[in-house]
């Protein structure tokens, strides 16, 4: 009768967790300062910057670990004001406090964010797709007032990674369509690719990079939405672009990765790692940094495209490493992460998590920020 008793008393709280959970509240209003320090987006910037120029020490101390009670994407955190803001598969935005993890608000919405949301200026905006049409909902939230401002409907779904112009959000959809829709909600332009796009687009100077299943790489006017070029240069792309002045870095379903030049799409060199690729490279001053799906880290150099160092970390590695001045910290979906010396590739330091990794590594005012399943957030800080 105890064992009954114990177990009927297990499944009670386990389903008042979850009418809890159900009833929570769906709001996020909190009034935020002008804060220089902010990432509004997936690689901080329309390039996507993953490098922060700063030393690390091996050490680090555990802070705070958070429940989001949904699987994330290979995204990232965003952050402004001591504030993270982060989206999981069960079509939720969750908000903690950066020192103490406490959650202080949630958005919980029927669907599915597959992107990173962005922050501009009070505004949190985030692209709700529908599990059952395909079509998606980009929501524009206002964070002061706790209340949606507007909802534009998008054919299509968005699962790529969202961009940023002076207020107004660029987008591709699944479907091919890349649109760029106004601080209002408003469509700007919309140009159809006729192709499939699963890519992370990237831009610089006026010019959207857009990789399609087919290979090609695709430059769009980001004012007009005229397409300026479209070179095919690779098998199927999956992965993300990343952009280091008038270069572009990408790599290919089949595990190539390319440099290539911004303004008319040329190949400048090319590397073969020999397995498939899904993340974005990461760029710092001389080198790129990239994984694949067989655990293989590599880096190379950005102007010869020869390899430095290649460093097997077993699992696999999809989501993008943080680089700084001495350190590359990376997750595995072997449920760790490692710390690795930049110089020669060797793991310097591996630490378990209870996940497979999934969010690309954040570091805001010396903490690292760190998400895998199930939905959950932890963060450290390095010790000196």
């Amino acid at each position: 009768m105890g064992f009954l008793r114990n177990k009927i008393l297990q499944v009670s709280s386990i389903v008042i967790a979850i009418l809890l959970s159900g009833c929570a509240k769906s709001l996020i209003q909190v009034v935020m300062n002008d804060d220089k320090n902010t990432i509004t987006m997936f690689g901080k910037t329309n390039a996507r910057e993953f490098y922060v120029p700063v030393n690390i020490s091996d050490s680090l101390k555990f802070i705070w670990k958070n429940d989001a009670h949904g699987s994330f994407t290979n995204s990232s955190v965003v952050y402004k004001d001591s504030i993270i803001f982060v989206s999981d598969l069960g079509g939720r935005i969750h908000c903690f406090d950066l020192v103490t993890g406490k959650q202080i608000g949630m958005l919980r919405s029927k669907g599915t964010v597959y992107s990173t949301p962005l922050i501009i200026n009070y505004k949190l905006i985030y692209a709700l797709c529908d599990d059952k049409d395909d079509e998606t909902e980009l929501i524009f939230y206002d964070m002061n007032n706790g209340k949606e401002l507007f909802i534009s409907e998008i054919d299509g779904r968005v699962l790529t990674q969202m961009l940023i112009e002076e207020g107004d959000v660029i987008l591709c959809t699944e479907n091919g369509t890349v649109q760029k829709i106004s601080s209002t909600g408003k469509n700007i332009w919309q140009l159809d690719t006729k192709s499939k796009l699963y890519c992370n687009p990237a831009m610089v100077d006026g010019k959207v990079l857009i990789g399609n299943d087919i290979g090609e790489i695709i430059a769009v006017n980001s004012r007009t939405g005229v397409q300026i070029y479209r070179e095919k240069i690779a098998s199927p792309l999956f992965s993300g672009i990343t952009i280091d002045q008038n270069q572009a870095y990408v790599a290919d379903n089949a595990g190539v990765i390319y440099s290539l030049k911004v303004d008319d799409g040329e190949v400048n060199w090319s590397y073969d790692t020999k397995s498939r690729i899904l993340m974005n490279p990461a760029v710092d001053a001389e080198n790129i940094y990239i994984g694949n799906l067989k655990g293989e880290l590599f880096s190379i150099n950005k102007i010869s495209g020869k390899i430095n160092w290649k460093s097997d970390l077993g699992g696999l590695l999809n989501s993008t490493p943080l680089i700084t001045d001495n350190r590359i910290i990376i997750t595995n979906l072997n449920r760790y992460f490692s710390i690795i010396n930049k110089e020669n590739g060797l793991v310097t330091k591996k630490i378990q998590l209870e996940g497979r990794g999934k969010l690309s590594p954040v570091l805001i005012d010396n903490k690292l920020i760190m998400g895998y399943d199930d939905g959950m957030i932890r963060a450290y800080e390095f010790v000196y």
